[in-house]
């Protein structure tokens, strides 16, 4: 019997952890955790770790067992879970891979999808620990075209690819140009993979997500904060110095209540203060703040997921086009109907998909999700990356104290120009120039903070 897994993706909040318990109970499974954040020990609410007692006694591997200090690399997952892959088949039972991490899976799935897999060498981790400005003009020497395509101070972009320069010797343009223009198919793994896209309707799960964070926090999520707060506060941990985009600490929710904690901190040494009441009342309004924040991140997280499936994931699975491969969307939109639309759907396409190996036909299943299924190139990445242009901001440069406001790409060029805060940077320069001869008014800065502060509370409460 050819050896088969089966993988669930998705964005956040739509059942796919739910999805996974209930196929290794019909189908004699076991899960693997494809999440990279629920790798980290406790933290279970922060991490939205699915409770054991909902497990059903459900093996669930690679979860749960690294250190806050500790990161754990794709290469390092990939090597894990195909161990964990082959004892599981050797028990003749079937791997589900159930994550939103989604280059995690994409990398287990498919061979040769990694660049610069070798650990770095001392000299290139000295090189990789310099200040952001060093790393781009590094980058810009070796590596013109990814420098043109990353902010300048997008140290996380920047310094990855400069890591793959360092690592291979060739460019990480070039690779990503050899990876497109190939004419050879992918490598699937696994000759019978089967996988299940869970799916909302975007509005509805925006909200599903705002009463989310909202159930973390009644469920003991400052607990939890706070007990990483206090590893952090003189910043540092086991000795290593805290980076907030990496491991653990780039989750969403702790650096989105940062300020809150901070501030809390600064309360707690003034609690003789005349001014304790006042203090209380800004705390609650940062707290109200950072809950916001936190619900903004995750939205925009899940819209993030989504694209990286269009323009990454199912082109593997096109490329992958001899039948091996097969990928269904499932509607999570109504948890009322979840059972009928996504548990049942995919119990049934499973056991057919598992029994033959030629499940239905996808576009069947689904026929209003169609469009879902044809990939969307990333042509951020692809198509036009040696043509990438930035564009700077006049305007709001002259409103950001001169420094230079920078956009990267037509696209998010055009999304800054129907902005609320490009749109009153021309209304005010307008202004200052007619009346004030291009010089800011004694009066403004105060009034256009206000403003400002208008414009970010309205934005958030969208």
């Amino acid at each position: 019997m050819r050896k088969s897994v089966i993988a669930i993706v998705g964005t956040t909040g739509v059942g796919k952890s739910d999805l996974g318990v209930q196929l290794a109970k019909t189908l004699k499974g076991e899960v693997i955790n494809g999440d990279s954040m629920q790798v980290y020990k406790d933290l279970d609410i922060l991490t939205n770790k699915m409770p054991i007692s909902e497990r059903e006694d459900i093996p669930h591997h690679l979860m749960n067992f690294l250190e806050l200090h500790q990161e754990y690399r794709v290469t390092e997952f990939t090597k894990d879970a195909l161990k964990i892959i082959k004892e599981i088949h050797n028990r003749d039972r079937i791997p589900i891979i159930v994550g939103g991490t989604h280059y995690y899976i994409q990398s287990l799935l498919w061979k040769h999808t990694l660049v610069g897999d070798s650990e770095e060498g001392l000299e290139c981790e000295e090189i990789l620990n310099a200040e952001t400005e060093v790393l781009y003009k590094h980058l810009q020497e070796v590596d013109p075209v990814m420098s043109n395509r990353w902010h300048w101070n997008d140290r996380r972009k920047i310094r990855r690819s400069l890591q793959i320069y360092l690592q291979t010797g060739k460019p990480h343009s070039e690779w990503i140009k050899e990876q497109h223009q190939s004419e050879e198919e992918t490598s699937l793994r696994f000759p019978r993979t089967c996988i299940f896209w869970l799916c909302a309707d975007p509005k509805v799960l925006d909200k599903r997500l705002d009463e989310r964070v909202d159930k973390m926090i009644e469920r003991g999520f400052f607990s939890e904060i706070e007990s990483m707060n206090n590893q952090v506060k003189e910043g540092k941990i086991m000795g290593k110095k805290i980076e907030f985009t990496k491991g653990i600490w780039q989750a969403i929710g702790y650096k989105e209540f940062e300020p809150y904690l901070k501030a809390l901190k600064e309360t707690e040494k003034e609690e003789d203060d005349k001014n304790l009441d006042n203090d209380v009342q800004d705390l609650n309004s940062l707290k109200k703040q950072c809950t916001e924040n936190m619900k903004i991140a995750t939205r925009r997280y899940a819209r993030y997921q989504i694209k990286w499936i269009r323009n990454r994931f199912l082109l593997k699975c096109h490329q992958s086009n001899n039948g091996d491969i097969k990928i269904y969307v499932l509607n999570a939109t109504s948890l009322e109907n979840w059972k009928q639309e996504v548990c049942d759907k995919a119990i049934s396409i499973a056991k057919e998909y598992l029994e033959t190996g030629n499940g239905p036909d996808p576009i069947l299943i689904n026929p209003e999700y169609s469009e879902l299924l044809s990939p969307t190139k990333d042509t951020d990445t692809f198509t036009t990356l040696a043509t990438w242009t930035k564009f700077q901001c006049d305007v709001c440069t002259f409103f950001n104290e001169n420094l230079p406001v920078i956009i990267n790409g037509p696209y998010n060029w055009d999304q800054h120009l129907k902005s609320k805060w490009h749109k009153s940077n021309v209304k005010w320069k307008k202004e200052i120039d007619e009346k004030w001869n291009g010089n800011f008014p004694p009066w403004f800065k105060t009034r256009k903070n206000k403003v400002a502060n208008i414009l970010v509370e309205n934005a958030s409460n969208r």
